[in-house]
């Protein structure tokens, strides 16, 4: 819980930091989808299902072709897992999705209407169970995103874009077997992954 409070203060203070030699800064709600993610452990298979995201993001642009970002994204779903190497299935256990990110954006803009751009975060993700089922798991996580920007008026737009994060994670299988007994663990590399589609409206404050 500590270090969930922690990232988002230093990344707080660094946008204030930002904002004061930005040309234009703006402050995007966001709303999507994002899609399952199955990944294989010893044979059988983990799951994080798909679900309704939402989130922001604070742009900070000091020229018309390079920005930095903050942003936050968070989805709810459920999480399953079944193997029949150790011969288990977990029933289904809601999980709610979280990632603090900050990065470089690349503008590519067509006007001064239409802007597509391009970004690589880093920061935080943290996967929590909202019955209590497991203890709150935090990675380094890593994203790419695109889109385009649409300003309709000189201080409002619309923004659409996809997104693709994945935190550094691993897990997988081991068995054992001796005098003092035995026993099933999981070990190995799986990578888990967040790819969507997000939109929302840009309000330019600066």
């Amino acid at each position: 819980m500590k270090g969930q409070t922690t990232i988002p203060a230093i990344l707080l203070m660094m946008a204030f930091a930002l904002t004061s030699m930005a040309q234009t800064v703006e402050l995007t709600p966001l709303a999507g989808y994002t899609f399952r993610s199955t990944v294989h452990i010893t044979n059988g298979e983990a799951r994080i299902n798909d679900g309704f995201t939402y989130g922001g993001a604070l742009t900070i642009a000091p020229s018309p072709y390079n920005a930095i970002e903050i942003s936050y994204y968070r989805y709810e779903t459920d999480a399953t897992a079944q193997s029949s190497y150790s011969g288990f299935e977990f029933k289904s256990t809601p999980v709610a999705v979280n990632y603090m990110l900050i990065g470089g954006q690349r503008l590519f803009p067509v006007n001064d209407k239409v802007t597509p751009f391009t970004g690589f975060n880093v920061g935080a993700g943290w996967l929590g169970s909202s019955d209590g089922s497991f203890s709150t798991i935090t990675k380094f996580s890593m994203g790419f995103d695109a889109g385009v920007k649409i300003m309709v008026s000189e201080k409002i737009g619309l923004r659409l874009q996809t997104n693709f994060i994945f935190p550094i994670t691993s897990a997988g299988g081991s068995f054992y077997w001796g005098s003092g007994g035995s026993g099933v663990g999981l070990t190995g590399y799986v990578p888990i992954w967040s790819f969507g589609f997000n939109g929302g409206l840009i309000f330019k404050i600066k």
